[in-house]
């Protein structure tokens, strides 16, 4: 390894510090720090209410942090525009599903590649020569990403009708197929059952080991987190409470108190 690429291996892909979020008088989070290296997968846990959804609605532009600095890469994007954000590398999902019905899984995995297009009257005008080429390189993206999350047999299907851990993988797919450098997934497995968590977490896993793709997991399941997460942070009332690996953190007693002491927080 050259002195070059181990400089970028020890870089922080995402470099948050003492980011605090106030809506009015609310302190939502405050005094968070948080690094995440390339090739992580990094989870951020805390009871309902901690946080972690403010936190990373402000790393994605959002919600801008009311005070602290957050870095993509070493570049400063604090308070950048969501769709900037989107542009830079950072695709996410949503804790409530954010799927289009009355849309097949194949338009809606498709439209994961918005920030890949570029529309205009010119190139509609000239489709043959500019627009179609791009086009037939978006769909290979997408059809490599339906192969890859399994969803071949009802890529035509109406998101409508198909179950919550089917749903959950087509978001999946279309935050994929943005080809983001750093994933933020918000409670991916909730509503599933046990063969769908497992099934969803070898999904994460492999998006990290075959696309090089960094990962954000927000979860309730525990064993989800030791079971796949390199290092993790919990919060509870808006604040850092441990932070490290997995198997180390689940046995703090703040964040036993905070699961088992039935902690709340406002955030």
């Amino acid at each position: 390894m050259t002195p070059n690429e181990k400089t970028a291996a020890d870089t922080p892909l995402l470099e948050c510090r003492s980011i605090e979020r106030r809506f009015g008088g609310l302190v939502a989070v405050t005094g968070i720090d948080m690094d995440i290296m390339p090739g992580e997968i990094f989870g951020l846990v805390g009871p309902n209410g901690s946080g972690k959804t403010t936190l990373t609605n402000a790393i994605s532009g959002f919600y801008p942090p009311t005070k602290g600095a957050i870095k993509l890469a070493g570049r400063d994007i604090t308070g950048m525009a969501p769709h900037k954000v989107a542009a830079l590398g950072v695709a996410r999902t949503f804790q409530n599903l954010a799927l289009f019905n009355g849309m097949s899984v194949l338009d809606n995995i498709l439209l994961g590649r918005h920030i890949h297009m570029r529309p205009g009257v010119l190139r509609t005008a000239l489709y043959w020569w500019l627009a179609r080429p791009e086009e037939i390189a978006n769909r290979e993206v997408v059809e490599e990403v339906i192969e890859f999350m399994q969803l071949e047999s009802i890529r035509h299907e109406l998101v409508d009708g198909i179950p919550m851990g089917l749903k959950k993988r087509v978001e999946l797919a279309r935050a994929l197929v943005a080809e983001p450098r750093l994933l933020i997934l918000d409670e991916p497995m909730a509503g599933m059952n046990q063969e769908e968590k497992e099934y969803m977490a070898r999904f994460v896993l492999d998006a990290r080991d075959e696309r090089g793709v960094t990962v954000l997991l927000i979860e309730h399941h525990m064993d989800v987190i030791t079971g796949i997460c390199d290092r993790m942070l919990a919060l509870n009332y808006g604040e850092m409470i441990a932070s490290g690996a997995p198997k180390e953190v689940v046995k703090d007693p703040r964040v036993i108190e905070a699961y088992i002491g039935g902690a709340r927080g406002t955030g």
